[in-house]
């Protein structure tokens, strides 16, 4: 696979399912490949490593709590977004604690499934700036994951509103750092910086989670005007 923004295997036992996340990743840039069973699953994962797994709960033989497992045997570090029917949401929680970075549900919301897979690729540090030193990467990184831990802790209309627009905004910055247009990237900093006021300014952000975020938007800021 090539690298784009990332390199992605799709798991699930659904062929029609694994042509449209497999269509819709590949024109999004990033490199895929799919496979149609957990021991697939396996074999791919060790052939050539991605750097996350879309991965399906229910599947017959091997199922996704058992790769998830597997996964992690392999590499402790790998993401993974569980895919999962609504009757299953529960399950889908508890594979939290085994591992899993998130999940999302059947029929997809492309827009919460590209937010996730980004999220997840910048925590796993998949997603970060080239041509920067370690000290930049990890700045922005940081700021990254700060964002994501202040909108999980946001009321639900506040995450609705609010919240998706700093994470979009956020995944942006990091999307137009990786590809090096420092002019792209720093306007998406500042609708980062505004939303954060805005936020704030409704009381939606505990006093401690914006000083954490604007501490981070800072060093952010002066990272980013050396690159």
């Amino acid at each position: 696979m090539t690298e784009g923004l990332g390199r992605l295997l799709l798991v699930d036992d659904e062929t029609p399912v694994l042509e449209v996340l497999s269509e819709y990743f590949s024109a999004q840039g990033y490199a895929v490949q799919t496979a149609g069973t957990g021991t697939d699953a396996l074999a791919a994962a060790r052939r050539d490593p991605p750097d996350l797994v879309l991965l399906d709960i229910r599947m017959p033989g091997m199922d996704g709590i058992e790769v998830l497992q597997r996964l992690r045997g392999i590499d402790p570090s790998l993401a993974v977004i569980m895919v999962t029917a609504n009757e299953d949401m529960a399950l889908a929680r508890e594979t939290l604690k085994i591992g899993a970075f998130d999940y999302v549900s059947k029929p997809f919301d492309f827009r919460y499934l590209d937010r996730a897979v980004s999220a997840a690729l910048v925590h796993a540090g998949a997603l970060a700036p080239v041509g920067t030193d370690e000290a930049t990467t990890d700045t922005l990184r940081g700021l990254a994951f700060q964002v994501f831990h202040a909108t999980r802790g946001l009321p639900p209309q506040a995450r609705e509103s609010v919240g998706t627009r700093l994470e979009s905004a956020v995944l942006e910055l990091m999307r137009e750092a990786n590809a090096g247009r420092s002019m792209t990237a720093e306007a998406a900093l500042a609708e980062v910086e505004l939303l954060t006021v805005i936020a704030a300014d409704l009381g939606d952000l505990t006093p401690a989670v914006h000083s954490t975020l604007e501490s981070a938007l800072a060093s952010a800021r002066k990272a980013l005007s050396h690159v």
